[in-house]
């Protein structure tokens, strides 16, 4: 996409936050946990993300939380709205 058409969208409709923590065995993996959280988006960005975070083989439902096991732990994603706005 155009950079110049991108500053011309508009959002419209709630916004969420996509949510990711990870958690290890830090006996088998020596990694420590971690955890991040996307800038707002709209909820169908905010769904495509969680999927590809999550590896899912279909669209996703809800707002979460799931879950996917990952090496030596778990990752588990879930939308938040944003402050003033329902998902």
């Amino acid at each position: 996409m155009d950079p110049s058409a991108r500053q011309l969208e508009l959002t419209l409709g709630p916004l969420v936050v996509v949510e990711v923590a990870e958690r290890f065995s830090p006996g088998l993996t020596g990694r420590m946990d971690r955890s991040y959280a996307s800038p707002p988006q709209p909820r169908d960005r905010a769904l495509l993300l969680a999927a590809l975070l999550l590896d899912a083989a279909g669209p996703l439902e809800g707002d979460g939380p799931w879950h996917r096991a990952i090496a030596g732990g778990k990752r588990t994603v879930r939308l938040v709205a944003t402050e003033g706005s329902d998902p």
